[in-house]
C-alpha cells in the first residue's frame, strides 16, 4: 500500500482515539499509535484493490480491524497472560501505566472498533451487519479468544503439531481470515470460503515465521519482547526443531500463494503482499 494511504490510516486512527475528555485516550493512543505492521488493514485493502475499489472509501473498516488487533496485543501482554514488557518498540501499556488501565484500554479499543465499523461510510446496512458479524466471530470465543485460551493451556506443556496448528488457526489466523473476508464483503463477493482459506494459510505461515524470528532475531529488531522460550510457550521451533519449522514456514506460505492463485479474480495485489510478508525480518 502507498505511504499516503498509511498516513491516512494513522491519521484516522489518531482521530478515533484522541479525546481530551476520555481518561483512557492517552493509553489507547500509546497502544494504537505506536506503529506496527498494519497487516490486517493491508490484507483487507488488497482484496478491495483486486476488485477495483478505492481503498480510501473504506478507511474505517481498516481502522476497526487494527483496533481489534491492538486490543488483543494489549491483553496478550498482561501479567496474567504473556507478561511482556515491550511492544512495538515501547513499554507495554501495563508497564507504561498500570494493569487496570491496560485491561480497560484493551476493552475500550475492542468495543469502540465496533462503533467505528457500524458507522462506516459508503456501505449498505446489510454489508455493515455482515462485517460486524465476521469480525465478532473471528475475534471472539470461537476465534481468536479461543486460541488465546488454548495458548495459555499449552504453556509448559507438550503438545503436537496438529494441536499447535489448531491453536494458531484461531489465535493468529482468525483475524487474517477476517481481514480477507471483510474485503470480500465490501467488494460484493458472495462465497467467502476461498478468501477464508487463504487467510488461514497465511496466518499460520506468519505465526511459524514469528516463532522463527523469536529465536533468530533480537528484541530491538522485532520491537517486542522475545519471551516465548523463557515462558515455555508452545512454538513451532520448540516442537518441530529449527530446520523443520523453516520448511513448514516455506510450505505454508506456498499454500497461501496457491489458494490466492485459485481466486476467481486477478489476485496480484494479495500475491504481492504475501511475498512481502514472507520476506519480513521483524
Amino acid at each position: 500500500m502507498s505511504n499516503r494511504w498509511v498516513e491516512k490510516l494513522e491519521a484516522r486512527l489518531g482521530t478515533i482515539v484522541s479525546n481530551p475528555d476520555n481518561l483512557l485516550s492517552a493509553p489507547m493512543q500509546h497502544a494504537l499509535l505506536a506503529g506496527g505492521k498494519r497487516l490486517r488493514p493491508k490484507l483487507f485493502n488488497s482484496v478491495l484493490v483486486m476488485f477495483g475499489l478505492d481503498i480510501k472509501d473504506y478507511l474505517d473498516v481498516a481502522c476497526a480491524l487494527e483496533m481489534v488487533h491492538t486490543y488483543s496485543l494489549v491483553h496478550d501482554d498482561l501479567p496474567a497472560m504473556d507478561d511482556d514488557a515491550y511492544r512495538r518498540g515501547k513499554p507495554t501499556v501495563h508497564v507504561a501505566y498500570d494493569e487496570a488501565t491496560a485491561i480497560l484500554s484493551g476493552d475500550a479499543l475492542l468495543t469502540d472498533a465496533f462503533t467505528v465499523l457500524a458507522n462506516a461510510q459508503n456501505l449498505s446496512a446489510e454489508k455493515r451487519i455482515k462485517l460486524v458479524c465476521i469480525l465478532a466471530e473471528k475475534a471472539g470465543s470461537s476465534g481468536m479468544v479461543a486460541g488465546q485460551v488454548l495458548d495459555l493451556k499449552a504453556t509448559k506443556q507438550t503438545i503436537d503439531v496438529a494441536a499447535l496448528n489448531t491453536m494458531h488457526a484461531l489465535k493468529t489466523a482468525a483475524l487474517f481470515e477476517a481481514a480477507l473476508m471483510m474485503g470480500g464483503v465490501v467488494s460484493g463477493v458472495t462465497d467467502l470460503h476461498q478468501l477464508e482459506g487463504c487467510g488461514r494459510a497465511l496466518g499460520l505461515a506468519f505465526q511459524i515465521q514469528d516463532d522463527l524470528l523469536d529465536v533468530e532475531s533480537t528484541q530491538e529488531a522485532m520491537g517486542k519482547s522475545l519471551s516465548d522460550a523463557s515462558h515455555e510457550k508452545a512454538s513451532y521451533v520448540r516442537i518441530m526443531g529449527l530446520s523443520d519449522a523453516k520448511e513448514a514456514c516455506r510450505a505454508t506460505f506456498e499454500k497461501a500463494r496457491t489458494l490466492c492463485a485459485a481466486l476467481s479474480v486477478d489476485a496480484e495485489p494479495l500475491h504481492t503482499l504475501i511475498d512481502t510478508i514472507e520476506q519480513r525480518n521483524r
